[in-house]
């Protein structure tokens, strides 16, 4: 997103319960390494942009299996 300062990725084991926030400013590697994952587990994410203006709503929910 034009203007963003960040990211926050927003995850979660159901798509309605993504309670789990991890932030990445836009001036780093675009790459996140995410540990707190179990394998056998599936989890939903969603991104949402965010600079001094506030923060986008979170963009359409992914489930990765």
């Amino acid at each position: 997103m034009p203007g963003a300062v960040g990211y926050n990725i927003l995850w979660g084991v159901r798509d309605e319960k993504l309670y789990q926030t991890y932030q990445v400013f836009a001036d780093q590697r675009p790459a996140l390494e995410l540990r707190a994952l179990t394998l056998t587990k599936s989890y939903s994410f969603a991104i949402e942009a965010f600079n001094e203006s506030g923060v986008s709503k979170p963009g359409p929910v992914l489930r990765i299996p």
